[in-house]
């Protein structure tokens, strides 16, 4: 993780070494650490996610002749209105809806002697969670959400056919099942209900794919952007799936082809009149790998062909570009810019494409600490069609292009004027929580956006683990408690994508995808994993 773990390690051996010797010293003197009347009481779970209105039965683990009481948030028997309500048996309900509730419950089981065991209820109005990676076996292959601007989720729903009475869920990832990592594709007719079989989107020859990022247009045609290595460098493809099948394979780059080039990283949007915009970084042969450039080309023939390729921002360097479009068909680029890094830190920087031709690109995020660095841009169009950009924010004391050990992470927003591309608000460590740990925190933003909301996924090492979570907000400042997406806890949940939909009823559904290790017995970067979905009722 970053390096963090040799300071994370090293504090466990003092705090071991310490428990240890004051173990020894109680040992020796005829004392014991729990003290002898003192029954030991667990509650099992120790920790679960339930869903408003449902309940959860918690176990008690006591001595024999001991008789326990059980609370919620220290209120003996909870109360139905914030907390949740818990019976003689540890049956806990959680409160009928989110309006005032917590993001968690602490809930507890209490003998006559004052001895009493806690568990964590995690409140969440997401559904339970839909394996997505069927097509391998638990434990059989590793998947990757990854994408830039973590976009590899999209939802459809044709406003002008009144049988088409569900919304439509489009969902890529990569993962190595067959070998190699190859892109791998599913459909959901139902609202995310259930899903087919995933299938591949392109049977070519390559060896390696990665970095899927998914959109769809005003027709329901779904398109598919990718990195891939074929032609033995690197090289951006695009396929399109009309409903039953995908089409043919093309290439994006065309106008790019030098001997040996890697373009990597690609993002797509899609206009209103059906053109398909796709940014990606470039990297010429024998250039320094670690500064890429950032080039968009465009197609109005639905993928067959590209415009040549156009760079953005020439004299900078960026990695991981984004992009959106407004209803105007104006496209917003951002993307993590490294023109001086490791000596001056990475920032996130805005362009407005117009009439094909990028602009002058600003600054969105400025710290006045050298040692904090802007990473992992996403950007959406949210109410009054205004530009938000999410963005994770790093304290690094020694940043470089390896090796870098991260003090702490969290995420930052803007609202970005869409004339003068300047922030008009920025809310730092958006939404601000005192949970956040000494290592670790928020990290891998997605945000999307419609009418009355900007949706944002991330994960988060709060508990311990990574876990999903997720907020809304109708003007960048003000939240919606967080809630946790993933219904398993204890393990890692990772770089999420969330989509909305802009039609009724289905305004202010998030749906989210995530890369999963519950079913994995060890959390690695090699480690199995799974694709997981969920969507809010």
């Amino acid at each position: 993780m970053f390096g963090g773990d040799f300071r994370v390690k090293t504090l466990d051996i003092k705090i071991t070494g310490l428990i240890i010797f004051l173990g020894l010293v109680l040992s020796f003197s005829g004392c014991t650490l729990q003290g002898d009347s003192e029954p030991l009481i667990t509650v099992e779970p120790e920790s679960a996610v339930v869903r408003f209105g449902e309940t959860k039965q918690f176990t008690v683990f006591r001595p024999a002749d001991a008789t326990v009481t059980w609370s919620v948030d220290d209120i003996l028997g909870g109360n139905e209105g914030t907390v949740g309500t818990i019976d003689s048996t540890g049956l806990y309900t959680a409160p009928p809806d989110d309006e005032d509730a917590p993001e968690r419950v602490r809930i507890r089981a209490k003998d006559q002697s004052g001895s009493s065991g806690p568990a964590t209820a995690f409140l969440t109005t997401f559904d339970s969670n839909t394996r997505i990676s069927t097509n391998y076996a638990k434990m059989a292959g590793r998947a990757d959400t990854y994408s830039a601007g973590q976009r590899g989720i999209a939802v459809y729903k044709d406003p002008d056919d009144p049988d088409d009475g569900d919304i439509h869920v489009y969902i890529v990832w990569a993962d190595n099942s067959k070998g190699g990592s190859r892109i791998w594709f599913t459909k959901s007719d139902d609202g995310g209900e259930t899903f087919n079989t995933p299938e591949l989107v392109d049977e070519g020859s390559s060896l390696q794919q990665l970095s899927p990022s998914i959109a769809v247009d005003g027709d329901g045609i779904v398109y598919v952007v990718w990195e891939d290595d074929r032609e033995l460098d690197r090289d951006i493809y695009i396929n399109k799936y009309d409903g039953s099948d995908f089409g043919t394979t093309h290439k994006v780059n065309s106008g790019l082809d030098f001997i040996t080039d890697y373009n990597s990283t690609p993002s797509i949007a899609i206009d209103s009149l059906g053109n398909i915009y796709v940014v990606w970084e470039y990297k010429e042969a024998g250039a320094d790998d670690n500064f890429p450039w950032l080039y968009f080309a465009k197609s109005s023939n639905q993928g067959q062909t590209f415009s040549t390729p156009t760079r953005i921002a020439p004299g900078n360097s960026g990695r991981r570009p984004a992009i959106a479009i407004d209803s105007f068909r104006d496209a917003y680029v951002v993307w993590e810019d490294i023109t001086f890094f490791p000596s001056s830190p990475t920032n996130i920087k805005i362009s407005k494409i117009e009439d094909d031709t990028p602009g002058t690109p600003q600054t969105i995020s400025t710290y006045q600490s050298s040692n904090y660095h802007a990473r992992f841009p996403s950007v959406a169009i949210g109410p009054g069609g205004r530009v938000y950009v999410v963005w994770q924010r790093a304290l690094i004391l020694n940043p470089g292009f390896d090796g870098e050990i991260i003090s702490t992470y969290n995420f930052d927003l803007a609202k970005v004027n869409q004339t003068t591309l300047i922030a008009d608000i920025r809310t730092p460590s958006f939404p601000d929580n005192q949970n956040v740990g000494v290592f670790g925190g928020k990290a891998y933003p997605s945000i999307a956006g419609d009418t009355d909301y900007i949706y944002i996924a991330w994960d988060d090492q709060r508990n311990n683990s990574k876990d999903i979570y997720f907020a809304k907000s109708n003007d960048g400042i003000n939240f919606s408690q967080e809630r946790i997406v993933n219904d398993s806890t204890g393990t890692w949940h990772e770089k999420p994508s969330i989509a909305v939909s802009d039609e009724k009823p289905y305004i202010g559904k998030p749906y989210v995808i995530w890369t999963d290790h519950r079913n994995t017995s060890t959390v690695t970067t090699i480690s199995p994993n799974d694709v997981y979905f969920s969507k809010e009722d």
